[in-house]
């Protein structure tokens, strides 16, 4: 369990994320505080830190909500949470939320996430999502709306899209990285550079390939991207420098 294997790292992750007030008596949700993108952020500190990752996504999200308060879809400590709270007394703050930009498929998914905290139709989403997906990053390979809904999302009974609960969550996750990983497979059976590829499926392929200890694939495989897509990915480069010097 989370809560007994890696406490310093949980801590790490949400002590990190800052709130932000703005002048006119309202409150910004931070991406980095939302369950999704913390487990992201406990499996770089594992890894900058040279510590095995100790617990899948099931446990993380478990392991949230056991030890962390949550306000606002956003996860605090406990001295944290007494100051967001106070402030939104005192200041009587209205939450708004963070203006996202969607320029692959990771942003995609975090403006999705901001949308559905009130579930939607496809019908609802699909028309703000055209609107949003103009800057697309030059190689990234976008899915179709309706393949990151049903990858990263549930449909209740009236056709509405919602963010699964923790005790569903992890079962998403682990499906959305089978289907990943077998997409970054098919990269690897190819040769030379890569001009169009998912960046999610590389990330979960460098995962794998960091939990198999393959530093050399890695490495090997980075090489075949575009540099600027490895320098400004935080976690690529992160895989990519810590495995050039273990080869």
């Amino acid at each position: 369990m989370c809560a007994t294997n890696c406490p310093a790292g949980l801590i790490y992750c949400v002590r990190e994320g800052k709130e932000r007030f703005r002048p006119n008596n309202k409150i910004e949700v931070i991406a980095e505080r939302q369950a999704f993108l913390l487990y992201d952020r406990m499996i770089a500190y594992h890894i900058m830190n040279g510590f095995t990752v100790p617990i899948d996504a099931s446990d993380f999200y478990k392991g949230l909500d056991e030890r962390f308060m949550k306000r606002d879809g956003m996860y605090f400590l406990a001295d944290q949470v007494n100051e967001y709270d106070t402030a939104r007394i005192i200041n009587d703050v209205e939450l708004v939320q963070f203006e996202f930009f969607v320029t692959n498929e990771k942003s995609a998914i975090a403006w999705l996430y901001q949308q559905l905290e009130k579930p939607q139709t496809y019908a609802e989403i699909q028309p703000k999502f055209m609107q949003e997906i103009k800057t697309i990053d030059k190689f990234e390979l976008i899915p179709e709306l309706s393949v990151l809904l049903e990858d990263n999302f549930l449909q209740d009974n009236n056709g509405k899209w919602y963010i699964p609960d923790v005790t569903k969550s992890a079962d998403v996750t682990k499906l959305r990285e089978k289907k990943l990983l077998k997409e970054f497979e098919g990269y690897l059976a190819t040769k030379g550079k890569l001009k169009l590829f998912r960046t999610e499926a590389v990330r979960v392929g460098f995962s794998k390939l960091w939990a198999d200890k393959n530093y050399k694939l890695i490495v090997e495989t980075a090489d075949r991207l575009p540099e600027s897509v490895i320098q400004e990915d935080d976690k690529l480069l992160m895989y990519y420098d810590i495995s050039l010097g273990r080869i």
